[in-house]
């Protein structure tokens, strides 16, 4: 079977021309992503690249496997947008607890700033009495309690 990150390996390769540039590129040692490509080319049976003096140059299967591997990694992040594009399951929820005793308007500032992540999160807001929110937090059907007052004793 393609591993597909070795398959990756050598798309950076070939599209930067050398294992230092994908390297940078990567993250990535040249000893890993040269090792990854040799694993690649073993489990294949041929070679990607060939050297020429201190060059890399595609072999005439590399050249062949370039547009498949081009195709497959558009096709996965065609598929990533598709996915993360999708409402609620990517998503991850925040539920929140608010005391009733509280203003909204102080709720409101301290969650604010969770709407200019990244990361998609859906937040829901329930107010009532503090007992019932506690309650709630203990069984983790809440991820914060919001209150004006500290934690009751007989609850830490």
């Amino acid at each position: 079977m393609l591993n597909y990150r070795q398959l990756h390996y050598f798309w950076v390769v070939a599209k930067t021309g050398s294992i230092v540039r994908a390297c940078e590129q990567l993250n990535l040692t040249a000893q890993t992503v040269s090792g990854q490509i040799s694993l690649l080319e073993t489990s294949l049976g041929v070679d990607l690249f060939q050297r020429v003096g201190r060059q890399l140059e595609m072999t005439e299967a590399g050249r062949m496997a370039l547009p498949y591997a081009e195709q497959m990694f558009q096709l996965g992040n065609e598929l990533e947008n598709l996915l993360r594009s999708q409402p609620d399951e990517q998503q991850l929820l925040f539920r929140i607890g608010v005391a009733d005793v509280v203003p909204k308007s102080i709720v409101y500032r301290l969650i604010s700033p969770t709407m200019n992540l990244q990361e998609s999160i859906r937040i829901t807001c329930r107010e009532d009495k503090l007992e019932r929110l506690l309650a709630d937090l203990a069984v983790q059907r809440l991820d914060l309690v919001i209150s004006d007052s500290p934690m009751p004793p007989h609850l830490d």
